[in-house]
């Protein structure tokens, strides 16, 4: 498995794991304190864009050596 492969399924994972951290927040504690959603969120989103630039990376990679 590709490196970019399991930076997707690593961000799928906090996705979810964002999900549940930001429902409990709502339910239990809306409105008090620090959501702790943000920091799954933001690692999220840095895991995502990390797989998709080496994955263009890849791509580019490819495209020149068939030239």
């Amino acid at each position: 498995m590709k490196v970019h492969q399991k930076l997707t399924i690593i961000g799928g994972i906090l996705l979810a794991v964002t999900y549940l951290i930001y429902n409990y927040h709502q339910t239990v504690h809306p409105g008090i304190g620090f959501n702790y959603a943000y920091v799954t969120g933001i690692s999220m989103m840095i895991v995502f864009i990390a797989s998709f630039i080496l994955f263009g990376i890849e791509r580019l990679k490819e495209s020149k050596s068939k030239k």
